[in-house]
């Protein structure tokens, strides 16, 4: 499945907005922002509506190659553990831990390919950033302030941030999702008239995705066969859950009320998000050849992969990162803190998200029933896990505290990579 995105809209804050500036613009290794996910608010179960957008060519689907570490340094005469860790911001126990071939922190050699995790991405020269997604390819995107102050996607490859660039008149705009063949959707804002539109981006281009009538739209997730999903203002003014497929944007309905958002779609053309009831509530939903079905009030989803496994937040008194499968949820935990959120699962039902801890959070990653904190690079005092691939690569963003004149402290976001 394609492997993702979104984090709550607290995690980045404010941190970016979306789209600006030229593309092909590529800068070595430096720092990003989170994505928000989508807000609730849905409607009435309306006929279809479809939009024409211009769709790209699609392009062949490449073969994923055997899941190799982001970032890999070769040791080199001299070197020990400790020099390694101190050069790329993270602890000896972290290298450790992504390196259990190395059994005795002594015997490194010149020559041995040591794993770095964490470790924190490249930026487009700005203030701040953020990852939201991963593919099996290694294909990170996410967002990025500009030196100049703009939002812009980019993608992280092989070492090198590169600005995927925007539509002209464009403010900001985020990347939120990548699938298997390297397609991108996100949403970008214009300038005039505060607009948002979804796009897609696929071998240079950016294209717009249009809309169901109204000024907004923003696609928050992609499959590998490049079905998007997202929500969009119609022409009455209401916000609709949407599944976009070769230049056609389809309103997928409600589940009675007025709003819908779609959040994410397997491989399967599964799509779950969440919907206005006709008693005036809001319900998770699974929507699948042209049927959406009312999961009840088990809170918001993020993500759902290939088996029909759906992750989220619970609302029903916990706000635990839960696991829905077959009408059954069971509470992944939460370290000790009060609340968590998982934000993507993959195949083989590894789960990722982020604990609150007052005002700090902590990534962690889920898996066989056992909760694990991912951790940090050096100076970082949180973190948050958006999205993993296949491999159990996970990406998302670390937290550094910058202190203002007034005592007040902001939590700045860099993109952050974990190989485990």
């Amino acid at each position: 499945m394609n492997t993702k995105r979104r984090a709550a809209s607290l995690l980045l804050g404010v941190v970016l907005a979306a789209c600006a500036g030229p593309p092909g613009t590529a800068t070595p290794a430096g720092s990003l922002p989170a994505v928000p996910s989508a807000s609730p608010s849905p409607a009435t179960a309306p006929s279809p509506v479809a939009t024409p957008a211009r769709s790209p060519v699609p392009t062949p689907f490449p073969t994923p190659p055997a899941c190799t570490p982001p970032v890999v340094y070769t040791v080199v005469a001299g070197d020990t553990l400790w020099d390694i860790a101190k050069r790329h911001g993270v602890t000896v126990q972290a290298l450790l831990a992504a390196n259990p071939q190395v059994t005795d922190r002594r015997l490194i050699r010149p020559g041995d390919a040591i794993t770095i995790s964490p470790t924190r991405l490249g930026d487009l020269g700005g203030w701040e950033g953020g990852a939201t997604a991963i593919n099996d390819r290694g294909q990170i995107v996410g967002a990025s302030h500009t030196a100049s102050g703009e939002v812009h996607p980019f993608m992280w490859q092989d070492g090198l941030t590169t600005d995927l660039g925007t539509f002209p008149g464009v403010d900001d705009c985020t990347a939120t999702a990548i699938n298997e063949r390297g397609e991108v959707v996100g949403e970008s804002h214009l300038r005039l008239g505060g607009r948002s539109h979804a796009f897609i981006w696929q071998s240079g281009v950016m294209a717009d995705l249009g809309t169901l009538g109204g000024p907004f739209a923003g696609a928050s997730d992609i499959n590998d066969q490049g079905q998007a999903v997202g929500s969009s203002m119609t022409a009455e003014g209401d916000i609709r859950a949407f599944l976009w497929e070769e230049g056609v944007m389809t309103d997928l309905g409600t589940l009675g009320g007025n709003q819908s958002w779609a959040f994410a779609i397997n491989n399967r053309g599964q799509v779950v998000g969440r919907s206005e009831t006709a008693g005036g509530g809001q319900h998770a939903f699974l929507w699948e050849d042209g049927v959406m079905s009312d999961l009840g009030a088990i809170g918001s989803p993020s993500d759902i992969n290939d088996q029909g496994q759906i992750v989220g937040s619970s609302d029903t008194g916990s706000d635990h990162a839960f696991l829905w499968e077959d009408g059954v949820m069971t509470d992944l935990g939460t370290l000790g803190a009060k609340k968590s959120r998982a934000t993507a699962i993959n195949n083989r039902g590894q789960v990722v998200g982020y604990v609150e801890t007052g005002t700090k959070w902590r990534a962690f990653r889920w898996q066989d029933g056992a909760m694990v904190d991912l951790g940090t690079p050096a100076g970082a005092d949180g973190a948050s896990a958006t999205a993993l691939n296949e491999c159990g690569q996970v990406v998302g963003s670390f937290y550094t505290p910058v202190v203002y004149e007034n005592g007040l402290v902001y939590e700045k976001p860099h993109a952050v990579v974990w190989t485990r």
